[in-house]
C-alpha cells in the first residue's frame, strides 16, 4: 500500500532523472555548479519535493499528542530548574571560598581575583581530551629525576 505522497515523490524523481539523462545536457553547462550537471540534479532531488498534505489527527490522537507535549514541557522545566539550583549552589560555594580565602590570606585573595594577561597557569594546563598527547612520555624529565 503506497501513499499518494510517495507516488508523487517517485514520479517527480523519475521526471528529474529523465531530464538529467537527456542528451542536450552538457558537462559544464551554464546551470551547472563547478562544471558538473550532477550537482543540479542532486539539488532538485533533495530540495524540490512536493508539499506534504496537512496532518489531520483524530480527537483521541490530538489529546494524546497534547498530553505528551505537556509532559515533555514539564520535564524540560524541571531539568532547567535543577540546573539553575545547581549553579546557584556552586556560586554560593565559590562565594564562601572567596570569603574564607580573604579572611585567611588577603595577599592570595588579591592574586586570585586579579586578571593578569601574563599569567602562566592556563597555558601550562593541558586541556582534557580523549586523544593521547603527541609526546606520550618526557624521557629527559624522567632521567633527571632518577
Amino acid at each position: 500500500m503506497s501513499s499518494p505522497f510517495l507516488r508523487t515523490a517517485v514520479t517527480a524523481n523519475r521526471n528529474i532523472m529523465r531530464a538529467a539523462a537527456q542528451p542536450g545536457m552538457k558537462k559544464g553547462g551554464a546551470n551547472a555548479l563547478n562544471g558538473d550537471a550532477r550537482n543540479d540534479l542532486i539539488k532538485k532531488v533533495l530540495f524540490d519535493a512536493p508539499p506534504r498534505p496537512p496532518v489531520r489527527l483524530s480527537p483521541e490522537e490530538l489529546a494524546r499528542y497534547e498530553t505528551i507535549e505537556n509532559a515533555w514541557k514539564l520535564v524540560r522545566q524541571q531539568r532547567k530548574q535543577e540546573q539553575s539550583e545547581g549553579l546557584a549552589r556552586k556560586f554560593e560555594m565559590i562565594r564562601k571560598a572567596n570569603a574564607e580565602l580573604e579572611a585567611t590570606s588577603p595577599i592570595l585573595f588579591k592574586h586570585s581575583q586579579s586578571k593578569e594577561r601574563n599569567s602562566v597557569f592556563p597555558r601550562q594546563l593541558r586541556t582534557l581530551t580523549e586523544t593521547p598527547p603527541k609526546q606520550i612520555w618526557n624521557y629527559r624529565q624522567a632521567n633527571t629525576k632518577a
